[in-house]
């Protein structure tokens, strides 16, 4: 029970942080203060030291030694559709690129991942990225690949903070599933369309996502 109570504190820092970050009540370059926060959220400093390990992670936030947790900069609105047009436009050539590369192993291997995700695994995020950068390796074009994994780590932040529900994931797995059958197919158009879709699924995500939690419209 105390596992837990510990859990759900740690859980409500989480979520009352990211908001004040999201929503420009804390600038990036602001340290966040364990005592302040103990004071202001009323929650004990063990759940509030879990939370900032955990907004980190999603890259929010930043643990310097000997200074503390410090606000990262996410990108802002304007930028983040900016950065989900350029990464349609660069993941479609990169998956055409490796639609005639893919080998009998590694449709092997999106199959499998594609059947991981469809039992909806809490990590099913996690999966995902592997699904497309198999599929972007194998373009065998290593900077193209490269600038396509920084445009997609810039978002990463602000798309990690997000949870997906169940119908989400679901989605995003008929997604993945004809974007095989594309490749598989070798149809180029279909291949773009089809990756089109996933990728502004994502997007899509976080309008809705941030237009409900802070209460303001998605630009």
């Amino acid at each position: 029970m105390t596992d837990n109570n510990s859990s759900m504190k740690s859980l409500q820092a989480y979520e009352k942080i990211r908001d004040m970050i999201l929503s420009g009540f804390k600038f990036p370059g602001t340290r966040l203060v364990l005592s302040e926060l103990e004071e202001e959220f009323g929650i004990g400093r063990g759940p509030i030291i879990e939370a900032l390990m955990r907004l980190d992670r999603s890259g929010l936030v930043k643990n310097i030694p000997y200074k503390g947790a410090i606000v990262a900069t996410p990108p802002k609105q304007k930028e983040v559709i900016h950065i989900y047009d350029l990464r349609v436009d660069l993941e479609s050539k990169l998956a055409v690129e490796a639609m005639e590369n893919l080998s009998a192993s590694d449709i092997s291997k999106l199959e499998k991942l594609h059947a991981t995700m469809e039992e909806l695994p809490k990590n099913h995020y996690h999966f995902d990225r592997q699904f497309h950068c198999l599929i972007y390796e194998a373009s065998n074009l290593p900077h193209l690949c490269n600038i396509a994994q920084a445009l997609i780590q810039s978002v990463e932040s602000v798309l990690n903070i997000y949870r997906w529900e169940k119908e989400h994931c679901i989605k995003f797995n008929e997604e993945h599933g004809a974007i095989l059958d594309a490749l598989k197919s070798h149809d180029p158009e279909k291949v773009k369309k089809t990756l089109e879709i996933n990728i502004k699924g994502g997007l899509k995500i976080i309008k809705e996502t941030y237009s409900k939690m802070l209460r303001v419209p998605f630009e």
